[in-house]
């Protein structure tokens, strides 16, 4: 036999070890076969080289990087590395809090017995992360089309998932799978944004928000295509323009500019021209109750009613309190206010408003008041009927304690003037479309 010295490093650490060169035919030999181990970050594992008659041979542990580079981990039961994390303890190497860059392949050897060699497989599993997408935001013109991409990494490799905020997408699917997605001649109804989500089973999916922004030509509606008016009265000509990017409106008068104020409105831009004063603008009509006095759930109930209003409802007051007994004397303080906004709709054709609102800790076969009123941009409705129901009862048949509206709804200066605009609304719709 022969005495050899040999020196080796790993992370700036550095050691010398001695080992003696067999020449007869005793050679040790692993009790195991190659195996590959699989651990997710931030877990330990333990990576056996069990081995038999071992005698005087000095064991060495290496890790072979992916570019096939060996770095020593330990030679003779002596770490070779300063990292708390790789503990050896004789024949076995115990990773804790593993990371990404502890894959790749572990080798069990020793130079005394050429040939003798144990190789083990680490694969770390990691969540996925989204490491390149489009831009945050997306123009395109109107009639274009764009493509939505997204790339995530991990390990396993991620599954990529495309939705849409708030609804479905443009091909009326919930979902769809793929690093990208196109969407095909756009319009303004595929405005919104889009979700990409990657997901692989280790930890928490990555998500990535893209919103598309879609360019189009001004549009033009006119509420009123004529107006007829006499000679010193008020007169409002009103004209919706919506478009992106934001459009440059102007009036003119027999070719002439004319000087106006513009606003916006929810998705329209609004230009008025006052003469002298203005006219009455169209309140909503008084709401009237339309859910059954008698109600089906001991601790809840939900109120329902209608009215109508050229103007989108952006908001309502609830006035709520229990029955007065016989005799009793009202009280302001015993009503209960509920104030709530609502989200604005577009302008539709349709000016009949039907509306819900849900009480809920209400106590049981109990008889309530209620009164409702509701807002659009011009202002609030006068107060409906007081309308009063009831929480389940379980012993008796319910009588319906509310009064019910006249079934005659009261004529408003604005009747004449809501069933003029939805008919040149209609019109209008059609000549845009």
């Amino acid at each position: 036999l022969t005495g050899v010295s040999e020196s080796a490093s790993y992370g700036g650490a550095s050691a010398e070890f001695e080992y003696t060169e067999y020449t007869d035919d005793e050679a040790p030999y692993f009790l195991s076969r190659s195996q590959t181990f699989t651990v997710e970050v931030g877990q330990s594992i333990m990576i056996p080289c069990d081995v038999a008659n071992q005698g005087e041979h000095k064991l060495v542990m290496s890790r072979i990087d992916a570019s096939g580079k060996k770095h020593l981990v330990s030679a003779g039961g002596v770490k070779l590395v300063r990292t708390q994390r790789l503990k050896v303890e004789r024949t076995k190497l115990t990773i804790l809090n593993a990371r990404r860059q502890d894959a790749g392949l572990y080798s069990c050897s020793f130079p005394t017995a050429e040939g003798v060699v144990l190789q083990h497989s680490l694969d770390v599993q990691f969540p996925p992360r989204i490491n390149s997408s489009n831009p945050a935001i997306q123009h395109v013109a109107k009639g274009n089309s764009v493509t939505l991409a997204c790339q995530a990494e991990g390990n396993p490799p991620p599954v990529i998932v495309w939705s849409y905020e708030g609804g479905v997408l443009p091909s009326g699917a919930m979902s769809e799978k793929g690093q990208s997605m196109t969407l095909e001649g756009v319009d303004r109804h595929v405005e919104g944004t889009y979700i990409c989500t990657a997901e692989n089973g280790i930890g928490e999916p990555s998500s990535a928000r893209m919103k598309v922004v879609v360019e189009y030509p001004p549009e033009i509606i006119t509420e009123k295509a004529i107006v007829r008016t006499g000679a010193g009265d008020q007169v409002e000509l009103v004209c919706l323009v919506r478009g992106r990017p934001s459009p440059r409106v102007s009036w003119t008068r027999d070719g002439q500019p004319v000087r106006t104020g513009w606003m916006l409105e929810g998705q329209y831009y609004v230009g008025r021209i006052r003469h002298q004063r203005r006219a009455q603008p169209c309140l909503p009509r008084q709401p009237r109750f339309t859910s059954a006095p008698a109600g089906g759930e001991v601790n809840s109930y939900t109120l329902t009613w209608e009215t109508d209003s050229y103007y989108p409802i952006i908001a309502y007051r609830l006035a709520l309190r229990k029955a007065q007994a016989n005799g009793s004397t009202e009280s302001d303080q015993d009503w209960q206010d509920v104030y709530r906004q609502v989200d604005v709709e577009t302008m539709t054709e349709n000016t009949h408003r039907v509306m819900a609102h849900t009480l809920t800790n209400l106590d049981v076969a109990t008889d309530y008041e209620a009164i409702i009123k509701v807002k659009n941009n011009y202002g609030w409705s006068s107060d409906s009927d007081r309308f009063s129901f009831a929480t389940k009862k379980a012993l008796a048949v319910q009588q319906s304690t509310g009064r019910a509206s006249a079934g005659i709804m009261h004529s408003s200066s604005c009747s004449a003037t809501a069933l003029l605009l939805l008919l040149l609304w209609a019109g209008a719709r059609r000549l845009l479309w």
